[in-house]
């Protein structure tokens, strides 16, 4: 429902929730399924339009190279669940631990503190029952015994069906009394009370703006904007009480993703069972590799996880498009329609055959091979995101992203991990594994050619102390009582894994508290 059909001065909601993507969703959905009266303020339309992704072209990046300043935000419900996979990655244990290589940033909590959200977030998502498991899904598919490696842990990520969470909770959000959402609602300020708790979020700018009370505020706006809005000067025009923490706006992180090698299958049928996508109750699952905890340790490398791409996959998708298309009653350019048509049932028959025999996901040899590898980066206070003089048209002024990667650890793991790879594949027979020189020379042309992945994290980094983080272990800001974060902003560390699951996860552990709080 669109802000301007809401009076929202005249609401008194238990928790303002700051952001309707992925992780305030569903934070809302876990608080009010409990009795919780959440109001959700997304700054976007109900639906992705144009207009609302101007604000982001905006974003000044100073430093390396990054796509996702501009490309990888979008301003509307859902957030970037409207384009986003929906691959779902828990973060291996490796990542809490304290690893003196990496840097002295480290993580107040542990795995087990999150385990639990994780299982109740792959509910709330809908996963199957047993395929949360991978010696489960291992097991029921009889995978060769050549997966096993003590150095290249074999793993699936796991895929939702319906990726788009405004229309996985559609029927909640419009039907539970215990939630509000705003849209084309955008948190421009925060108003503080003389004891230094949020009094209120101002929504909209000048003579627009409008006062919305609250017992308890959620950040959960995207890194890079939750960010902006902790900097920014409150509704009073005055700095906010935690505006001089050190660490605010400091070690943004990006996962690192690019080619280490080129495959070509020796034998092919142990290749697919081992690399094919799997099929199963519905949900797809992509078989990966990653560097096994000893031997990050041993060689002191940083997290990494290895995939098969193949280059003819292209050709899949595109099929896939079209026919997707066709089912909603779209054509696509009629003039291609002949090969596309053409293309769909070269392809289609045997990704079909070939499903129903192996419960797999056909994946097309006749082209390129590549594997690729995403890894960590090591976290650095001088990788930041500041704000600019120019002002927006809300009166904020525009955030600036300087992204910096350290350099030398991530050229030894990404050589570490195709060395590795090398000796998986050619050990077993499986491939043959030719690493381009770029990788074996090594130094800053590598990197160069490394990309980020749109996975915005840190800034907002969780810590003990105000010294070391400006969140604490629940996700509250040091200095504010009623003010919390919700997101991948608050990661000291990343790992490999796509951020987003454990975002989610970590959200429900903070919405469990928060729920505590409001019923007292």
């Amino acid at each position: 429902m669109s802000s301007d059909k809401i009076d929202l001065a005249e609401l008194s909601p238990d928790v303002v929730i700051v952001g309707g993507g992925a992780v305030g969703l569903v934070a809302a959905v876990y608080l009010a399924s409990r009795d919780v009266r959440v109001l959700i303020l997304e700054a976007g339309p109900e639906q992705l339009h144009q207009d609302s992704q101007t604000i982001f072209q905006a974003a000044v990046s100073k430093g390396r190279k990054h796509a996702g300043l501009h490309q990888g935000r979008f301003r509307a419900l859902g957030g970037t669940t409207n384009f986003w996979g929906g691959q779902l990655v828990r973060f291996d244990r490796t990542v809490f631990a304290q690893r003196p290589w990496l840097s002295d940033a480290v993580w107040p909590i542990s795995l087990e503190d999150i385990e639990p959200f994780y299982a109740e977030c792959e509910r709330l998502l809908g996963l199957p029952d047993g395929l949360s498991d991978d010696f489960t899904v291992i097991k029921k598919l009889q995978t060769p015994a050549e997966y096993r490696d003590d150095d290249l842990e074999y793993f699936y990520t796991r895929w939702l069906t319906e990726k788009n969470l405004r229309f996985r909770f559609a029927r909640f959000l419009e039907g539970n009394a215990n939630v509000t959402v705003a849209t084309n609602a955008p948190v421009t300020s925060l108003r503080i009370s003389a004891g230094g708790e949020i009094a209120a979020v101002t929504v909209g700018f000048g003579a627009q703006a409008v006062e919305v009370a609250a017992r308890l505020v959620v950040l959960a706006n995207g890194t890079v904007e939750m960010v902006r809005l902790l900097q920014h000067q409150t509704t009073d025009g005055y700095a906010p009480p935690w505006g001089n923490n050190p660490w605010l706006g400091r070690g943004f992180l990006d996962h690192l993703e690019g080619t280490i090698a080129s495959l070509k299958p020796l034998e092919k049928s142990l290749f697919r069972s081992l690399f094919d996508n799997v099929f199963l109750q519905g949900m797809k699952l992509q078989p990966r590799l990653r560097l096994s905890e000893a031997r990050q340790i041993e060689d002191e490398l940083l997290g990494a996880a290895i995939h098969v791409k193949f280059e003819a996959q292209e050709h899949v998708q595109n099929a896939k498009i079209f026919l997707a298309g066709l089912l909603k009653g779209r054509l696509s350019n009629p003039e291609r329609i002949a090969s596309e048509i053409w293309a769909a049932a070269r392809l289609g028959f045997p990704m079909a055959w070939h499903y129903l025999v192996n419960q797999r996901i056909w994946s097309p040899m006749n082209g390129n091979i590549q594997l690729r590898v995403m890894l960590e980066q090591v976290p650095l206070p001088s990788s930041t995101i500041t704000l600019s003089e120019i002002r927006d048209e809300y009166g904020m002024r525009i955030p600036e992203l300087s992204w910096a990667v350290s350099g030398e650890k991530e050229i030894r793991t990404i050589q570490a991990a195709a060395a590795l790879s090398k000796h998986y594949f050619e050990s077993r027979g499986i491939a043959k594994v030719a690493i381009p020189e770029l990788i074996l020379a090594g130094g800053p042309e590598l990197l160069a050619s490394f990309v980020d992945t749109f996975h915005h994290m840190g800034g907002v980094r969780m810590g003990i102390s105000e010294s070391d983080g400006v969140v604490d272990p629940m996700c509250r800001v040091f200095g504010c009582e009623n003010l919390y974060v919700m997101g991948a902003a608050v990661f000291p560390t990343s790992g490999f894994a796509n951020p987003t699951f454990t975002a989610m996860a970590l959200a429900l552990r903070t919405a469990e508290m928060i729920k505590l709080q409001v019923q007292r």
